[in-house]
C-alpha cells in the first residue's frame, strides 16, 4: 500500500477508497468510507461468532453518493457510510493500489479468466473519473504498489501466465506519472509475491510473502530511495503471506496473513527504524489474509480479506497510541484481493 506521512488531519477528512476486483463479480465497484469527525467511525463492538464470522456493524448499509462535478476529493459523501463512487472499466482481483497526489492507481491483478493483466487504471479523487494509465511492463498479480516522491513503485508479484500463484519475480518498477513511462529499478533481493509493502521516510519496506519456490517467507527487504540500494532487515517472528503493511506513527506495521497448513493469522508486528527486531502488538479482532490496510486519522484501518469460511466484509481500526481495536462499518459487499488508499 501506499504509505502516508505521519501527520494526519482529523479522521473526518481522511477518506478510504477501496478498489476491489473479485474475479467472480461482474464489474469493479469502488467504495469510499468516511470516518466520524474527531473520533471513530466505529458503531458497534462486534465480537467474533462461530467460524470467525462477526455480526454486521451498524452503518454497514450503502448510501447513494452525492455526484458533484469537481470540487474537493470525494465531496458530499455521508459520514460513516460506504458509498459507491463508480465502476472501474476492468473487473479483476489480487490488485495493488497507490495514491500519488489526488490520483489513485490500481495496478495488475488477474481477471475472471484467471489470466494476469498489465492494466493500470487511475481514479481522480477530485472528479471521481476513471482513466486508463500506462500498462505495467508485463502482466503481474499479487504485486505490491506504493507511492513516493510523486511516482508509483511496484515490486514483486506472480508472472506465470495461466497460473495466478506461480512465477514470483524480483521486478521493481517506477512509474513517472508525468511522462507515463515505467523505469526498471534495482531488482529486489529475492523474488516474492503476496507481500506487504509500505514507505516510511525515504525507505520502502517489503515483508513476508511467497517466494518463487512457493515457500512462505519471513524476510524483510528495505530499499533506500536516497542510495538506490536494497538491504535486509530483521525477519518477521514467523513466515506469512497475503499480509498487509502500513506506515504509521513513525513505524512500519505488518498485519495478518496466512501460511500453508496454519490458516490465517491475527498477528500484528511493528518495526521502528533502527530496531533489531519486530515488536508484537495487539492482534486484530479477526484473523484475515488477502486484505488491505491503510493509515488514516491516526489509526490503522484493515478492510476485507478471506478465510476458510469465505470472504470478509469486516472493517476494523487500531489506535496505535492505545493499542485498542474498534469495529467500523462493514463493506457493503465482502471483498478480498483488493486495493486500498487513503485520500
Amino acid at each position: 500500500m501506499a504509505a502516508v506521512g505521519d501527520a494526519r488531519p482529523p479522521f473526518a477528512r481522511r477518506r478510504l477508497v477501496a478498489g476491489l476486483g473479485l474475479a467472480c463479480v461482474l464489474g469493479l465497484i469502488v467504495w469510499a468510507l468516511v470516518g466520524g469527525g474527531g473520533g471513530s467511525a466505529a458503531t458497534g463492538g462486534g465480537a467474533a461468532g462461530p467460524g470467525g464470522v462477526r455480526p454486521p456493524a451498524a452503518g454497514a448499509a450503502s448510501a447513494s453518493a452525492s455526484q458533484q462535478a469537481g470540487g474537493p476529493a470525494l465531496a458530499g459523501i455521508p459520514i460513516g457510510r460506504w458509498v459507491a463512487l463508480g465502476d472501474s472499466p476492468l473487473a479483476r482481483s489480487e490488485v495493488s493500489a497507490a495514491v500519488v497526489g489526488h490520483v489513485a492507481y490500481v495496478v495488475g491483478g488477474f481477471r475472471s479468466d484467471l489470466r494476469s493483466t498489465a492494466a493500470v487504471e487511475r481514479l481522480d479523487l477530485r472528479t471521481r473519473h476513471w482513466t486508463t494509465g500506462p500498462s505495467l511492463p508485463r502482466p503481474l498479480n499479487h504485486m505490491s504498489a506504493a507511492g513516493y516522491g510523486g511516482a508509483v513503485y511496484v515490486v514483486g508479484g506472480y508472472s506465470q501466465l495461466g497460473d495466478t500463484s506461480a512465477g514470483a519475480v524480483r521486478d521493481f518498477w517506477r512509474l513517472d506519472p508525468g511522462s507515463g513511462r515505467w523505469t526498471a529499478m534495482p531488482p529486489a533481493p529475492l523474488a516474492r509475491a503476496a507481500a506487504g509493502a509500505a514507505v516510511l521516510g525515504h525507505r520502502l519496506y517489503v515483508a513476508g510473502g511467497r517466494s518463487d519456490t512457493l515457500t512462505t517467507i519471513s524476510t524483510l527487504a528495505i530499499f533506500d530511495f536516497d542510495t538506490g540500494r536494497w538491504s535486509i532487515g530483521p525477519p518477521l517472528h514467523h513466515a506469512r503471506e497475503h499480509v498487509a503493511a502500513v506506515a504509521a506513527g513513525g513505524a512500519v506495521w505488518l498485519l495478518g496473513g496466512r501460511a500453508l497448513g496454519q490458516g490465517n493469522f491475527a498477528d500484528v508486528e511493528r518495526l521502528r527504524p533502527g530496531d533489531a527486531a519486530w515488536q508484537r502488538m495487539p492482534p486484530m479482532p479477526l484473523a484475515r489474509s488477502s486484505f488491505q490496510a491503510v493509515a488514516a486519522g491516526g489509526r490503522i484501518v484493515v478492510v476485507g480479506g478471506e478465510g476458510p469460511g469465505g470472504t470478509f466484509g469486516e472493517v476494523d481500526a487500531l489506535t496505535p497510541g492505545t493499542g485498542r481495536w474498534r469495529r467500523l462499518a462493514d463493506l457493503p459487499i465482502p471483498r478480498h484481493g483488493l486495493g486500498l488508499v487513503a485520500d
